[in-house]
């Protein structure tokens, strides 16, 4: 995009967000990540996603896992896929991991994804915007979703009663109900059943919500969405190195739900969802391999306990962070000087300022992440405009913990565990 194009305020938006290292849409339609081989590999997952959806699940290439330095370009590009994303019709979730969404935990994962969800053409929360408009006689792909949801062995039987309860019930508090069930939060026992009498629909299959239902949970949206006339739900999932602050147990079922999520475990198929995640550089050699040494004590020590079940998934995800990340390589010295032109135009176009060139004695290094030089290009042109200053700003690598955190092991204060 040229700045002759882009509005003042298009390119204001852009520059608070690369300084605050946070990429918006402004940002990276005007400063494009520049590795081609990623982009491919996403574009192919999302063509696979979107043209092999009954084919069987082993023609679906696994999602990505993006691995850099801190400050490389991971959140760039999540951004970047994001607008891909749904610009292919996608529903997409683009979540950071942290103490509220712990990987380990795959129902608070899977809310945060739900309430993050947005849809092509749509403003507001995917789920809620698609769901109002949900017509099942015109659906797309409505037979092949309601056959999932009532035919499909070993499958909670609440999500083929409240599909019915939300498509043949008028009263749209009880249609909110069900959408909060369908978001992790579910329906007390007899509000369901007084629902499904009122519409002459018989509760037998009626029960407390199936403990560890939340891959098929996340199955359930996406086919939901699917015929609700888009190609799937795409999962961007930044700062999977948070693993290692968890406790060993944690990291074992955080690493089995990365391979699930990730399309790697065949056992446990999610039709319709790709993921995305990214990964600090060093992890292997800091966790994997090095003092935790995950890939040999995870196992051991899972062996007696109710997680043993996990083995598998979790070294199987173990062994895909080790081998198959996909390596966000630092830009090249010419690519520095082309984004640094290019940052210069933005930043004139965003403050009717002439902007001068990035500082010029700043010295390439394959070691300075992308975010460093933005920052500190636009921390040099701030005090060179408001002030007069003409600085060189000093920028220090950031150190990153793989240390144990008690305060991440738990659930937050003010949000207790939900029994399903």
């Amino acid at each position: 995009m040229s700045t002759e194009t882009l509005p003042t305020i298009a390119a204001r938006r852009a520059i608070e967000a690369l300084r605050a290292g946070v990429p918006n849409r402004d940002a990276v339609r005007f400063l494009e990540p520049h590795q081609s081989d990623v982009r491919e590999k996403f574009d192919a997952l999302l063509e696979a996603l979107a043209a092999r959806w009954n084919e069987p699940e082993a023609k679906i290439p696994p999602g990505l896992l993006l691995e850099a330095d801190f400050g490389a370009g991971k959140s760039h590009w999540l951004e970047a896929m994001r607008h891909l994303a749904l610009e292919a019709n996608f529903v997409v979730s683009q979540v950071a991991l942290n103490k509220e969404t712990p990987l380990h935990d795959l129902g608070k994962l899977y809310r945060a994804c739900v309430e993050a969800a947005t849809a092509p053409q749509l403003s507001g929360p995917a789920l809620n915007e698609i769901a109002h408009q949900w017509r099942s006689d015109s659906a797309p792909h409505y037979q092949q979703f309601f056959d999932f949801t009532h035919h499909t062995p070993g499958l909670d039987p609440r999500l083929a009663l409240t599909l019915r309860v939300f498509e043949k019930h008028s009263d749209e508090a009880i249609q909110e109900r069900v959408l909060a069930e369908w978001m992790g939060s579910p329906m007390l026992a007899g509000d369901l059943k007084l629902a499904l009498r009122e519409i002459r629909e018989p509760a037998t299959h009626l029960s407390k919500p199936l403990k560890g239902q939340w891959l098929p949970r996340f199955e359930f949206l996406s086919r939901f969405f699917r015929a609700a006339g888009y190609n799937g739900w795409i999962l961007l999932l930044d700062e999977t190195e948070m693993i290692s602050r968890y406790s060993l147990r944690q990291r074992g079922r955080a690493y089995a739900n990365f391979a699930q999520l990730l399309g790697l475990d065949k056992s446990a198929p999610v039709s319709g969802l790709g993921a995305v995640f990214t990964i600090t550089k060093d992890y292997s050699s800091q966790v994997l391999r090095g003092r935790k040494d995950d890939l040999h004590t995870i196992p051991a020590r899972l062996e007696s306990t109710p997680d043993a079940p996990l083995i598998a998934a979790a070294e199987t995800g173990m062994k895909a962070i080790e081998r198959a990340p996909l390596d966000l390589r630092p830009p090249t010295k010419e690519q520095v000087a082309a984004i640094g032109a290019r940052a210069q135009q933005l930043y004139a176009a965003a403050y009717n300022w002439d902007a001068p060139p990035p500082a010029a004695g700043r010295e390439y290094s394959l070691s300075t992440g992308l975010r460093q030089y933005l920052r500190s290009w636009i921390n040099a042109w701030d005090l060179c405009r408001l002030y007069g200053i003409e600085a060189d700003i000093v920028v220090e690598a950031m150190q990153i913990s793989y240390e144990e955190d008690a305060d991440l092991q738990k659930a937050p204060d003010d949000e207790p565990e939900i029994a399903l």
